[in-house]
């Protein structure tokens, strides 16, 4: 079993990257930890409106920390935008418009399998049996993880280049072990990957960043077992105060959401506003596009990528200050 202490790490030293030396984030800033995390990634890192933003895919801004409920200056993020040469920005806010969003966030209390919902003790109780969750080695996840990712997108309809690509898959783990922030727990069969997560502890939060999973092995649960051995063991560090699950995503995912909820997450809403560049804006934020997209989505109901567009243009059309 691993350690409580999450981020532990027999690998380290790499040194931050030089925009993060000079002008990027310190540790004392929030979000500095993801922040080097993504750049050691190969995505660019600002600083504006008083966050850290990150290039997602598709040249979008995300703010960061993820928690960090903002309030910008209508103005100063559009120069942001700009100088950034980026398609759009997208933040958590209370005080903007935007699209109904939230974070899946676990407060520590006690926790053990009475916590979870009935019909996750017998899947947890059930994974324990087959699986014993250790922190995983750099080449494990080199030499196996890319069979998982591979998986977990194609049952999920997605491919994302990151996880698909053997190069980038690399410069993805490099990145991982270069980080003291960032562990990476995973449930084995003996030597054998079936589940791992991408994890970022930061001052007394926990992230759960990515997790995937070999597919013959999901009849055993190996997720299952994953979320609640870690959240367990984050739960009963007296450090740690809140573990993140992530945003709710752009396309409907109720199974997702259920899972989440089911181990004791709970959903914590909030507005998600979105910019977009004002060229791409004039383009774009028009009915006849909106009309279009609606129609594709007709076509395609379950095409998640063009779900995520249909909202996107949404957060544009409705986000703004109160």
């Amino acid at each position: 079993m691993f350690p409580i202490e999450l981020c532990e790490r027999s690998e380290r030293g790499a040194r931050l990257p030089p925009a993060l030396k000079s002008n990027g984030p310190t540790r004392d800033v929030p979000g500095a930890a993801l922040a080097r995390f993504w750049e050691l990634r190969g995505r660019r890192i600002f600083k504006g409106c008083g966050a850290l933003w990150y290039a997602a895919p598709g040249r979008f801004l995300m703010s960061l920390p993820y928690q960090s409920m903002l309030n910008p200056n209508p103005d100063e993020l559009r120069e942001l935008i700009l100088q950034a040469g980026a398609f759009g920005a997208r933040f958590p806010s209370m005080t903007w418009t935007g699209i109904p969003s939230g974070l899946y966030l676990f407060h520590r209390r006690p926790y053990d399998k009475g916590s979870l919902h009935a019909k996750h003790r017998p899947r947890v109780r059930h994974g324990q049996q087959c699986f014993e969750v250790r922190l995983a080695e750099k080449q494990q996840l080199l030499d196996q993880g890319l069979e998982l990712n591979l998986n977990t997108m194609r049952r999920q309809g997605r491919y994302d280049q990151e996880f698909g690509d053997p190069k980038k898959w690399r410069r993805l783990v490099e990145a991982a072990y270069a980080c003291p922030e960032i562990s990476c727990p995973a449930a084995f069969r003996g030597q054998r990957l079936a589940a791992f997560m991408i994890t970022c502890r930061e001052r007394n939060w926990l992230h759960i960043l990515h997790q995937m999973s070999r597919q013959e092995e999901l009849n055993n649960f190996p997720n299952h077992l994953l979320t609640y051995t870690v959240t367990a063991h984050a739960a009963a560090d007296p450090a740690l105060e809140v573990i993140c699950y992530g945003y709710a995503p752009l396309f409907a995912a109720d199974g997702l959401h259920e899972y989440k909820l089911r181990f004791g997450y709970e959903m914590v809403p909030h507005r998600s506003a979105i910019q977009l560049h004002p060229v791409l804006n004039t383009i774009l934020n028009r009915s006849i596009t909106r009309s279009a997209i609606r129609l594709a989505r007709r076509c395609q109901p379950g095409n998640q990528q063009i779900e995520t567009i249909e909202t996107v243009l949404e957060g544009a059309r409705t986000s703004r200050p109160c």
